[in-house]
């Protein structure tokens, strides 16, 4: 029963915010999504998932990309396909002004570099990618890594600050 519940309301989400059934996205409960992002087919979104950006440059989540319980992905955000994203990720690809000391923090607005994850990547639970990082295709960062420097693709990252520690061959 639980199941037909899930199909049926992720069926009425397709519709409410693609005008369409043809992606076939999965969503879970309270799921999120703001501003200017495009999704592909077959993307689950799991329960509590933000994903919102609004920036003027699109973010983008590829096909067959999963994304786990109570990740948040702000920003210009780029995931290629096949991405698996384990639970309670922080992907935020953008960061305050901070140099007017005359004015708060958040009158001064924010940057984006953005962050692209190229296909085929693995980030495990607990992970937070930073602004102005690639994370290569087919690369895995391990869990509770913080991302704060581009991963070259075919790697296996770990740590915080996250550092590759293998590649897969």
């Amino acid at each position: 029963m639980k199941r037909i519940i899930l199909y049926i309301r992720s069926g009425i989400l397709n519709i409410w915010h693609f005008h369409s059934l043809s992606k076939k996205i999965v969503f879970g409960r309270n799921v999120n999504i703001e501003g200017n992002v495009t999704f592909g087919k077959k993307v689950i979104l799991d329960d509590n998932v933000e994903v919102r950006n609004r920036t003027k440059e699109e973010a983008t989540v590829g096909d067959f990309v999963s994304i786990n319980r109570n990740t948040v992905i702000r920003g210009k955000v780029n995931i290629g396909e096949s991405v698996s994203i384990a639970p309670n990720c922080m992907i935020i690809g953008a960061n305050h002004h901070f140099e007017d000391t005359k004015k708060s923090i958040k009158e001064q607005g924010v940057k984006t570099k953005g962050i692209v994850i190229e296909p085929d990547v693995w980030i495990g639970a607990n992970c937070c990618v930073l602004d102005g990082v690639t994370i290569g295709k087919g690369s895995i960062i391990g869990a509770g890594s913080i991302v704060t420097k581009t991963i070259p693709p075919m790697s296996i990252a770990v740590g915080n600050p996250c550092r590759v520690i293998k590649q897969r061959t």
